[in-house]
């Protein structure tokens, strides 16, 4: 069986994805660590500052993707 491959308009939904999602994972993140902590135990809070950074470090690999992307699909102004 041969392994599926992704198209180049495959992995730009991809990358756009990803970075939604981390995008949305860092604020709500963000609102639990900070402005709103009072309102969450320590666990929480805790999870929320370690959510942070990893996150962002998603949305930083949704980009990379979303660039490859458009590399693979000709359009270099992109970026």
């Amino acid at each position: 069986m041969r392994p599926t491959r992704l198209t180049a308009r495959q992995t730009l939904t991809l990358g756009r994805a990803t970075m939604i999602l981390s995008g949305l994972g860092m604020l709500g993140a963000a609102l639990v660590a900070y402005p709103f902590a009072e309102r969450f135990g320590m666990g929480v809070q805790i999870t929320g500052h370690l959510v942070l950074p990893v996150s962002a470090a998603f949305f930083k690999i949704g980009y990379v993707v979303r660039l490859a992307s458009h590399h693979a699909l000709g359009n270099m102004s992109a970026g």
